[in-house]
């Protein structure tokens, strides 16, 4: 998707000089700022498709810039940080970030992560269905909430994602490199107890609006969603 918008929040000049040029040689749009704040600023303005989001900022932690941009953002969140550990990885896309990259990375893998986005956007796009009912359980992808009997609680548009494979696959089980392939489309740096992060969060999303709905566990396999 050429033209694409791509935000860069980080404060590393070299890093975000890196950023900046292989993104904008390959097509796209790209801002960048240095701070958290100044970062939900642009994002409210520029209204990016694509947030690069480095996890240690000067002013705001990058997760929490992360957990702001889920609430008011439709864009892709790729966070960046010279933390390796898996713990660190599966904080980030708890808070409902996509993907995780460590420093030091190449700027063709951060173009090719940015580009997977890019085709799970179009893909989603292609799709006319914006909403999803199990029951009277209603996913609504336009305004990223799970609805039910007036009930409603917001999701990232990861968990409806990911919401949305398990209602379609209601009562099957979905093995976890099934539902990274699925949702992630591509596995590659991603640890498959990602999708134990984001199962946890949905059973608490489900839970507060009574949903008769449960994720079971299948130890050592995966997950299925079944009606209580």
């Amino acid at each position: 998707m050429p033209g694409a918008r791509i935000l860069v929040i980080e404060d590393d000049d070299d890093t975000s000089r890196l950023e900046k040029t292989v993104l904008e040689q390959a097509g796209y749009d790209v801002r960048v700022s240095a701070t958290g704040s100044a970062g939900l600023e642009a994002a409210a303005a520029f209204v990016p498709d694509v947030v690069i989001l480095d996890v240690g900022l000067p002013d705001i932690s990058g997760l929490d810039v992360c957990t702001s941009l889920c609430n008011s953002n439709d864009a892709f969140i790729l966070m960046v940080s010279g933390h390796s550990r898996e713990q660190d990885v599966l904080l980030g896309l708890g808070l409902g970030a996509d993907d995780y990259i460590t420093k030091p990375f190449s700027g063709n893998e951060l173009v090719a992560r940015v580009a997977s986005f890019l085709r799970r956007r179009a893909k989603r796009s292609a799709d006319p269905e914006s909403t999803v009912t199990v029951g009277d359980l209603v996913l609504d992808r336009d305004h990223h909430a799970l609805s039910m009997n007036g009930r409603s609680v917001p999701v990232t548009a990861f968990q409806f994602r990911l919401m949305r494979f398990l209602a379609e696959s209601l009562g099957r089980l979905l093995t976890r490199a099934q539902i990274l392939e699925h949702v992630w489309h591509d596995t590659s740096g991603v640890p498959t107890r990602a999708v134990d992060v984001h199962v946890a969060e949905l059973r608490k999303k489900l839970a507060e609006i009574e949903a008769p709905l449960e994720i079971v566990s299948v130890r050592g396999i995966g997950y299925r969603l079944d009606r209580k």
